[in-house]
């Protein structure tokens, strides 16, 4: 019975925080959400451009935490009002590290809250990424759709939660190339380097520690590629630390360019065999070291990662394309489940004040052990009795409709074959 009144409660909150949302998402056609430069909060989702005969791809909902505290909770709600489902549909992945997620093809929305999995909610200042999976089913000529995401935040200081709303084009192309992505959680940990090379988690990392950037890329396009170059940059008060010989450090050790020109990615469907060393997909990391003189804590912010693939003559026969030997830096990471998004992310360096827990639990972006873990238009304005009636039916049903509920911390978040 305690368990039925806790999972009443939490739908009924859930319920509420869907029709706020709802409820800002009511503007005027052609605006964007009115209270958008008063929230505390940003996100975009890029990569929704997808080659045809792509049959699955995986975006992320990229927010960045504007206040000065960690949020209590992040809730977004996705509404495909443009799509046609037996084209392309929208879903949220299941071990994806979502948080909390109910709904169904017409909506659904995923809710993080810091008593459930405070591991995936931004530090002030920081990122989070959130996954998304889009399934496509037109294979045979180009598609075109738009759909909406809400999102608001909530803090601790009894500020009212601004919603807001942005449409998003969903885009099937006929364009056969290769389709790099890469994702790069923040930097949370202080990093030990094992005597094989492994990196193992130390504590929340402090001034004067070393932490590692990690990323992953993956190939999620129809063709593969030879290489790839990362350009790497840090925020303004940390450097790179005993940098691999594939990359080249800038004279303010903020920049670093690496070229793993053996580096061979082939597309996520051919990447069959987890045991071959044939790859879809890698994780690499670059070793970082906080200035001594950091006032903590801190947010360092303003860091990026960006790649490319490169190309040579192998790469005209997917089939046989030559298999490669990784870099010291790197894990591989089986991609046939998993297709992130973008070229490009960012990324924070959080450096936390000395004398704190020295634990290298949640929050680190990356879990224990001695691996290397994978880590428009809007609706016109509604009459007030209409808009209640809908925005109650809706919820209602999204709860009638409800299949399960995920709750997945970021280590949990696995890349399968």
């Amino acid at each position: 019975m305690a368990f039925g009144c806790r999972w009443l409660s939490r739908t009924l909150a859930a319920v509420a925080a869907v029709l706020l949302l709802l409820a800002g998402l009511v503007a005027p056609t052609g605006a964007a959400s009115a209270a958008d430069t008063d929230a505390q909060f940003t996100f975009d989702l890029p990569g929704t451009t997808i080659p045809l005969g792509t049959t699955k791809k995986r975006v992320h909902l990229r927010f960045t935490n504007l206040s000065d505290e960690t949020p209590r909770e992040v809730l977004f709600y996705v509404r495909p009002l443009e799509m046609e489902w037996e084209k392309a549909e929208l879903v949220w992945p299941e071990g994806g590290g979502s948080g909390e997620c109910d709904g169904d093809t017409y909506g659904w929305y995923c809710r993080v809250e810091s008593d459930v999995v405070p591991e995936l909610l931004p530090a002030p200042g920081g990122t989070a990424d959130y996954p998304i999976d889009i399934h496509i089913r037109e294979t045979k000529e180009p598609y075109e759709g738009r759909f909406q995401i809400a999102a608001y935040m909530t803090g601790s200081k009894g500020v009212k939660p601004v919603t807001v709303s942005k449409w998003f084009t969903l885009k099937v192309v006929d364009d056969p190339e290769a389709d790099l992505s890469v994702v790069a959680p923040d930097v949370k940990q202080s990093v030990r380097v094992e005597a094989d090379g492994r990196l193992e988690p130390s504590g929340t990392l402090k001034p004067g520690e070393t932490g590692a950037v990690r990323y992953r890329v993956v190939n999620q396009g129809r063709k593969a590629v030879s290489g790839v170059k990362a350009t790497l940059r840090l925020p303004d008060g940390a450097i790179f630390t005993r940098p691999p010989a594939e990359c080249v450090v800038g004279d303010d050790q903020r920049s670093a360019v690496c070229t793993y020109s053996t580096l061979a990615l082939v597309p996520a469907d051919q990447d069959t065999d987890p045991n071959d060393n044939v790859y879809a997909a890698v994780e690499l990391h670059n070793l970082v070291t906080v200035a001594a003189s950091t006032e903590a804590p801190v947010t360092l912010t303003g860091g990026t990662v960006q790649v490319e693939g490169l190309t040579d003559e192998r790469t005209d026969a997917r089939s046989g394309l030559a298999r490669t030997e990784l870099p010291a830096n790197a894990v591989a990471v089986p991609a046939a489940d998993v297709d992130d998004s973008d070229n490009q992310d960012g990324f924070a360096v959080v450096v936390a004040a000395n004398g704190g827990g020295a634990d290298g639990g949640a929050g680190g972006g990356g879990g224990g052990g001695g691996e290397l873990p994978i880590t428009g238009p809007q609706a016109g304005l509604v009459g007030g009795t209409g808009l209640a009636v809908l925005v109650v039916g809706g919820a209602m049903f999204l709860v009638a409709r409800r299949r399960r509920v995920i709750v997945v911390a970021p280590e949990d978040e696995k890349l399968t074959s």
